[in-house]
């Protein structure tokens, strides 16, 4: 059985591994220079802006995470929320543990009382849009996103 838990300081090596296999996933290797350090330095710092879950088995052993942070749409004018990362390791694919993590930020989302949950997905990374296609989330054509080093 797959449970959902927030990320703890002690979970700071398993997220980087988690960060690493996502950028396999996606090609992107050379993009990482995250280290467990920069991780228990930004994630767990007492102003961070960003929430982690895990996904553990019953043996406790972590097979996914996900990382999110508060946005906002001036639109609506209310909070909501990000998804920057979802990944799960590839032997614990099709097991519903992506859904299960879906459904988690889902919940945590409308008690903080966000209204919508978005997502940007690597042109890549087929079988992560495959995966939201099948979950029936809606797609945005209206967008652009652009960046500038700073």
């Amino acid at each position: 059985m797959i449970q959902i838990r927030e990320a703890q300081p002690k979970d700071a090596g398993i997220i980087l591994e988690c960060i690493k296999g996502l950028a396999v996933h996606v090609d992107q290797v050379d993009m990482v220079t995250a280290t467990e350090q920069d991780i228990l330095d930004s994630v767990f710092a007492p102003d961070t802006h960003v929430t982690v879950f895990v996904a553990e088995n019953e043996e406790q052993k972590v097979c996914g995470f996900t990382l999110i942070f508060k946005s906002f749409s001036t639109f609506k004018a209310v909070a909501n929320y990000h998804i920057e990362d979802l990944f799960v390791f590839p032997e614990y694919r099709k097991l519903g543990i992506g859904l299960k993590l879906m459904n988690h930020i889902k919940d945590y989302a409308d008690s903080k009382g966000a209204k919508v949950v978005d997502w940007y997905v690597n042109n890549r990374n087929l079988s992560a849009m495959d995966f939201y296609d099948r979950i029936g989330a809606k797609k945005l054509d209206y967008k652009s996103i652009y960046y500038m080093n700073v």
